[in-house]
């Protein structure tokens, strides 16, 4: 696969090429300074990965990327930053990651592994939410390094990878127990746990924890709770009143669940 770099610090993106240069199963296509120059390149070279820094003289990364994925919409990216901060940035554009300066050769190789995933044609992850909670990468079921960290993931989906607190999190999955700092390290083990699994996928830019607080990106992730939830005449057909069994917590979405079944039902009954 090809990816392009743009910095417009000439020692800077010396230094990327560098890192990225001998990463297995890639290839720099192109090393720019100028952004103009990479917009121009990839109208008649595709690739599959911009590696951007996010403050340019001419116009910020996020603007780029922005133009790039016109040209390229499946075009996945990293940011690079000297500023922590712009991390949330780079998540509201659906980055693949982000490198903070100064740039580390293990962060460089955890963030295109996460691309190359991502960048593969034959991935495919399924979340299974009608009946037993599971999550599925091409076909086989992930097993998690924990139970909790499992069931944080089921609720992080039942939520839609909304924002969701510390608080709350342990109000589901610790239900009963009072809020100690024992508690609070049980949560912080599962969102190591879970974490640690998606790393292993290459799936860690799905997991944003901050704060004592966690969001999801499910951004090319099929789950038959999300596509009922918009109104997918299919997952409408196959939920049979079963969600998330193994979780209490779950019970709280039965009956917006019956009533998008219902409602399914009868805009579909023959008169």
């Amino acid at each position: 696969m090809k990816l392009i770099i743009v910095d417009d610090e000439p020692l800077v993106l010396e230094h990327l090429q560098y890192l990225c240069g001998d990463i297995p199963g890639w290839d720099i296509a192109g090393a720019f300074t100028d952004p103009l120059q990479a917009l121009r390149y990839i109208q008649e070279h595709p690739v599959e990965l911009a590696v951007l820094d996010i403050q340019l003289s001419k116009m910020s990364g996020l603007d780029l990327l922005s133009r790039l994925r016109a040209v390229l919409p499946k075009l996945q990216a990293i940011f690079v930053t000297a500023y922590e901060e712009y991390s949330l940035a780079a998540w509201q554009e659906n980055a693949c990651g982000y490198l903070l300066k100064p740039i580390a050769k293990e962060d460089v190789q955890k963030a295109l592994e996460r691309a190359s995933h991502l960048c593969s044609p034959s991935e495919e992850l399924f979340l299974s939410t009608f009946g037993r909670f599971d999550l599925f990468r091409n076909g086989e079921a992930v097993l998690f390094k924990s139970r909790k960290a499992k069931e944080l993931l089921a609720l992080m989906t039942a939520r839609m990878g909304g924002t969701t607190t510390m608080e709350m999190v342990i109000d589901r999955l610790w239900e009963g127990e009072a809020y100690t700092e024992g508690v609070k390290v049980k949560y912080r083990k599962a969102v190591m746990y879970l974490r640690q699994t998606l790393d292993e996928l290459g799936l860690s830019r799905m997991l944003e924890a901050s704060r004592g607080q966690l969001r999801m990106n499910f951004s090319g992730v099929k789950c038959d709770f999300f596509d009922m939830m918009n109104g997918d005449p299919k997952a409408c057909a196959i939920y049979h009143g079963a969600f998330m069994t193994e979780y209490s917590w779950s019970e709280y979405y039965i009956p917006m669940l019956e009533h998008l079944s219902a409602e399914f039902h009868k805009r579909t009954e023959p008169l």
